[in-house]
């Protein structure tokens, strides 16, 4: 049962249940004096409505894309000024679902993803260290799709990294915060993924899932506060998620860690489509949450203050980032992408249907 199913039954059934008692006294004739004393069973049941109507009024979609038929990826463009990258345009409908990129909603300025490259580069060489495309595969429910593939090629050596690939929404800091969203997606990482990914005491035993970074640090585009789930080696070879809220947002401020989480259970799917979900409830208080499932199955439910120092907005957010301390080429293999301004299945509840 949906939201939008569980608001319309509640005052359904309790106009159901007002309508029988009215019918039942007014059988026995004594509706005047029956009804003052059924009143506050009548008024309980209406507050109760209207609370539970108000807390879970139903999500927004803000966009959707399975990067379908219309969908395509732009030359690299606008060359950063120190020559390590460039950006990347997503451009066009996608006939499956209606939606247009770039995207519009959150005050987007740019979306599609951003190359980051360990040398200087330019339109002849770029191709050598970062290559993006949108193209057919088979997809999470073995039928074909499209996913958009990033690919850094050439990168740092292991236990070193810089060179990256986020699909990433950018946005700037005077359109005000993003205070609650859900993002999902499906992603799939290659079959050798673990072996490219080092032993603890080398340093390359990560790579970054997720991320969000806020901006406007001295109206500049650092900021103060990020949340990263990252996947983890550990010295036995056994991968795991990590979680940690932050202060490295790129501003010059000595870093704070001001929470981490991990989690050892849920497995790290290799080599098959698992379905990502995300949301965060952004909060100085006790209410504020980062909360993220992996086929259904919670890796972090974090509650607590996640605004920075001076409290800053979000400015970026990687979708998913190919960014790895491990060894080259580091992908990302993903499709269906959809973005709502909550919990559309319900608060806290996963969207992953097995089937």
């Amino acid at each position: 049962m949906n939201i939008d199913q569980q608001v319309l039954q509640i005052p359904t059934l309790l106009t159901k249940i007002v309508r029988m008692l009215q019918i039942k006294v007014a059988s026995v004739n004594f509706f005047t004096r029956a009804s003052v004393d059924i009143m506050p069973f009548i008024i309980l049941l209406l507050l109760v409505a209207t609370v539970f109507t108000t807390s879970t009024q139903a999500a927004t979609l803000l966009f959707k894309s399975n990067f379908g038929p219309g969908v395509s990826i732009a030359e690299p463009t606008n060359y950063f000024p120190t020559g390590n990258g460039a950006w990347q345009y997503i451009t066009g409908t996608d006939q499956e679902t209606g939606y247009t990129w770039p995207i519009s909603a959150l005050g987007a300025e740019f979306s599609g993803v951003q190359l980051i490259t360990r040398e200087i580069v330019d339109s002849s060489t770029i191709g050598n260290h970062i290559t993006n495309h949108v193209r057919s595969v088979t997809g999470p429910k073995g039928k074909p799709v499209n996913e958009l593939f990033q690919n850094v090629k050439l990168k740092e050596p292991a236990g070193q990294a810089f060179a990256q690939a986020p699909l990433l929404i950018k946005r700037p800091w005077t359109k005000g915060d993003v205070k609650d969203l859900y993002l999902t997606y499906w992603f799939k990482y290659p079959a050798d993924f673990a072996s490219k990914l080092t032993l603890p005491n080398l340093g390359g035993n990560w790579r970054t899932q997720f991320e969000f970074k806020t901006g406007g640090y001295n109206n500049q585009y650092g900021g103060d506060y990020r949340i990263i789930t990252n996947i983890i080696k550990d010295s036995s070879g056994k991968l795991y998620w990590s979680t940690v809220g932050d202060n490295k947002a790129n501003q010059p401020e000595a870093p704070v860690q001001y929470w981490r989480e991990a989690n050892n259970v849920v497995p790290v799917p290799i080599d098959k489509w698992f379905k990502y979900e995300v949301y965060w409830h952004r909060s100085s208080g006790s209410d504020g949450r980062f909360w993220t499932a992996v086929d259904g199955q919670v890796i972090v439910d974090h509650w607590g203050p996640n605004i920075g120092k001076y409290n800053l907005p979000i400015t970026r957010i990687m979708v998913n980032n190919a960014y790895s301390g491990g060894a080259a080429p580091v992908e990302s293999h993903s499709t269906g992408l959809e973005i709502w301004d909550g919990f559309p299945c319900g608060v806290g509840v996963s969207c992953y249907k097995e089937k």
